[in-house]
């Protein structure tokens, strides 16, 4: 089997001792994680207990930590509890979706050889049970990178460990892309990180990524990756921002919307202008029968006026891109004149080949100013695609 594209590049243990205090049991490589870094990351390592068996996942401008915390109680320990977890490092760029599974197999695994021998609780008392608990992580490490694969026997347990097949990395969300909720983040399942918990009240299909990182005051960085690990799952989808200078053509799926009449129901309920009787499904199929190329969407919510139809207009928009019964053309600006691209702004942009909102997101400038600039501009024209 391939090796790992994603590969583990540290995995270590580490529980709560009752004088010490949060300390790793054992890593390998060893001395991989600093006491630095671990005073940093004990917070979420050995959580509270109200964090006990969730996915926690730390990510730094280095490393991305993934762990999922656990804790017995039994009054044969000295707090009558006992917490420990084991961690997975990878880069900070990496996906580790696919170690979720791993991580909380290995966890349960170990919880119950702590239950029935105090494997770890007792792990520090001996040379050879150290040595015992480096050997096991380290095939883990060593298999899992090279073979996506590990059967791993400790005390005449077995367990089989599995690395689940990864798709493709998804685009990095850009400043302006407004992420969509394709199925409902529900809270009290224990799947989802701590951002992820963070961000998820804002991902309304309105507002796009910068303005998110403002609500949640985390970093771009922290939100664009959680973002795109949520596009992994297949939880988000991207739109563009919504604007009513957009243009919007149906695709060949508008066929199949109107043929499937159980969906009529659900547009319509998506659709509805709040505290308003409910839109006809005819004048929703109306409005996107009109969307066609050189038509701007504010052209035709003048002649539509899709409020007077009890229609919300971003609704309807949202819930075409979503279903993918509608598309959005993009601008792409393009200069005249090869001799005039060190005579404009951003001229080095301005070859058909990026977006409107792309060069908005590269040069930092705001989408809608540098849309009117584009338009006065008469060295540009601008091709919809």
């Amino acid at each position: 089997m391939a090796s790992n594209k994603n590969p583990i590049e540290c995995i270590f243990i580490c529980h709560f001792h009752h004088t010490a205090g949060p300390r790793i049991l054992c890593q390998v490589p060893k001395d991989y994680i600093t006491k630095d870094l671990f005073e940093i990351i004990s917070l979420y390592a050995i959580p509270k207990r109200q964090l006990k068996n969730r996915m926690i996942t730390m990510t730094s401008n280095v490393t991305k930590i993934l762990g999922y915390p656990i804790r017995i109680s039994d009054k044969k320990y000295q707090r009558n509890a006992y917490y420990f977890n084991l961690c997975i490092v990878c880069d900070h760029l990496s996906h580790t979706l696919q170690y979720q599974p791993i991580v909380k197999k290995l966890l349960n695994f170990i919880r119950n050889l702590e239950i029935e021998r105090n494997f770890l609780s007792n792990s520090d008392q001996s040379d050879d049970s150290q040595e015992q608990l480096f050997c096991m992580l380290n095939k883990v490490m060593q298999d899992l990178n090279k073979d996506n694969t590990c059967i791993l026997t400790v005390c005449g347990a077995v367990i089989y460990l599995n690395v689940i097949k990864v798709s493709p990395d998804p685009l990095i969300p850009l400043n302006f892309d407004v992420p969509v909720l394709l199925s409902p983040i529900n809270h009290s399942e224990h799947q989802w990180d701590l951002v992820t918990e963070r961000i998820s009240p804002y991902i309304n299909g309105v507002n796009h990524v910068s303005r998110i990182v403002e609500l949640s005051k985390l970093s771009i960085e922290i939100v664009t990756a959680c973002i795109q690990n949520l596009i992994y799952c297949n939880a988000v989808s991207l739109v563009d921002l919504f604007r009513y200078s957009n243009m919007y053509i149906c695709t060949t799926q508008i066929v199949q919307f109107v043929k499937n009449k159980s969906r009529h129901q659900e547009a319509i309920n998506f659709i509805s202008a709040a505290n308003a009787p409910k839109a006809k499904f005819k004048d929703i199929f109306s409005m996107y029968s009109a969307m066609k190329r050189g038509a701007r969407y504010i052209d035709i919510c003048l002649s539509f006026n899709p409020r007077k139809l009890n229609i919300n207009e971003r609704n309807l928009v949202l819930y075409g891109l979503s279903n993918g019964y509608i598309r959005q053309l993009r601008k792409y600006p393009v200069l005249l004149k090869s001799s005039d691209v060190n005579k404009t702004i951003l001229g080095n942009y301005f070859n058909g080949r990026n977006s409107l909102n792309i060069i908005s997101c590269y040069s930092r400038s705001n989408v809608y100013t540098l849309d009117l600039a584009i338009e006065r501009d008469k060295r540009i024209v601008s091709v919809w695609k």
